[in-house]
């Protein structure tokens, strides 16, 4: 038998609360089959301290954005990181070969269909960092060489489940290699608004 799910609604508790009250109940209620388990379930409030309760990190907001020609990936790569100033950020990238190639002469370690996800403690913070984004004039080096803005596609921008999984430790950076779009679709589809957004 499957175990019974619950809902909470009280006008007294922030939602947090009740989704966190529900998850324990649910939690408890997985350990035994049938109905049976609702009584034990219940039994798992008494003298519950809500200040026990884990309720995620509320207000985090991610933004997704996608640079389609990356020239120079070492001065981007330090831009980026500068940008999120400390917040949760990761890339994924394509490499380019070009060795024979006159267009990418000036470029160093050049990447194609470059990803890049940043978690902000709050909205404002995500604010300031896609600004930051789109208007440093030197987030890369342009093809001769000069320091330059990057052309971007914003993807997503939304306000993250308190439980959602962060791309990264506390004020981590990190850049990952991807060759076919199955491995970007592993990479990043639990990041996405649709696994990880409010």
């Amino acid at each position: 038998d499957a175990p019974p799910t619950f809902r909470v609604g009280c006008e007294s508790l922030e939602g947090a609360y009740c989704d966190a009250i529900a998850e324990l109940l649910d939690e408890q209620a997985s350990y035994m089959p049938g109905m049976a388990c609702v009584a034990t379930s219940v039994l798992a409030l008494d003298d519950l301290d809500l200040s026990t309760l884990d309720l995620g990190a509320p207000g985090r907001c991610r933004s997704i954005f996608k640079v389609d020609v990356v020239n120079n990936s070492k001065h981007f790569t330090k831009s980026l990181k500068s940008a999120a100033a400390g917040s949760p950020c990761v890339y994924y990238y394509r490499t380019i070969e070009c060795q024979n190639n006159a267009k990418f002469s000036f470029a160093v370690d050049p990447w194609r269909a470059v990803y890049v996800i940043c978690d902000a403690p709050d909205k404002k913070t995500a604010v300031e960092y896609m600004k930051t984004i789109r208007t440093d004039g030197s987030m890369d080096m342009d093809m001769l060489g000069k320091p330059g803005r990057i052309q971007l596609t914003v993807l997503e921008e939304f306000e993250m489940l308190p439980k959602a999984k962060s791309v990264s430790e506390e004020g981590g950076f990190a850049g990952t290699e991807y060759r076919t779009d199955h491995d970007l679709d592993e990479l990043m589809n639990s990041f996405l608004a649709a696994a990880a957004g409010v």
